[in-house]
């Protein structure tokens, strides 16, 4: 080999340790950012408890802006207050843009707002169950502190009754729901492609 040739190669050499060099810091700083990475996406930030936010003159509901299209909720804050305040919590901080749908079981409920998208994600806090009710066709559970559950028709409602907090129910974009819930699923039921929440508005009445 060359004296030029070797040169090459050893310039070569230096830049791919360069790149991976890179390539390290920027995996560092995403795995302890706090806020968010463009490796990895937006990481979701936790809590020790939510604040109060829920003002009893008004009454809630929420508008979900999917992929799909929107789907509107009527709240019940004054049957479940604390779960809704905790709902509305996480909507202020825009804790729910971005997570998806993770969880689409035909005949039986569409399930989102899990920031590790596997079932496992929480805010960091759990929340007491209340309004511990039998369930309808449409109507909105939740499974912990941040993840929520719409129940379709057809669905074996017993086993929602009596076990999860009830906090409201589908006003408007049935048919938004119901696209979801055809949605093609993998072995665990998590969306094919991903059905995106956008974004949750507030709106008091």
């Amino acid at each position: 080999m060359g004296v030029k040739d070797a040169l090459g190669e050893n310039k070569k050499f230096l830049l791919l340790v360069l790149l991976l060099a890179v390539v390290c810091v920027l995996v560092i700083y995403s795995l302890n950012s706090n806020t968010s990475s463009f490796l990895f996406g937006p990481a979701k930030q936790t809590y020790t408890a939510p604040e109060d936010v829920l003002n009893p003159e008004y009454k809630y509901s929420i508008v979900i802006t999917t992929t799909y299209g929107d789907i509107s909720i009527e709240l019940y804050d004054d049957l479940a207050p604390k779960n809704v305040n905790s709902l509305l919590f996480l909507i202020g901080q825009r804790y729910y843009e971005g997570l998806t749908f993770h969880q689409v079981i035909k005949d039986f409920k569409i399930q989102g707002g899990d920031s590790n998208g596997d079932g496992m994600g929480n805010p960091g806090y759990e929340v007491i169950k209340e309004n511990l009710v039998d369930f309808k066709d449409y109507d909105v559970g939740m499974a912990n502190a941040s993840q929520f559950f719409i129940v379709l028709p057809n669905s074996h409602k017993r086993s929602f009754d009596g076990e999860y907090t009830k906090v409201g129910k589908v006003t408007e974009g049935f048919a938004v729901v119901d696209s979801i819930a055809k949605v093609e699923v993998d072995k665990d039921y998590k969306p094919i492609n991903d059905v995106v929440i956008k974004s949750i508005l507030i709106q008091e009445n």
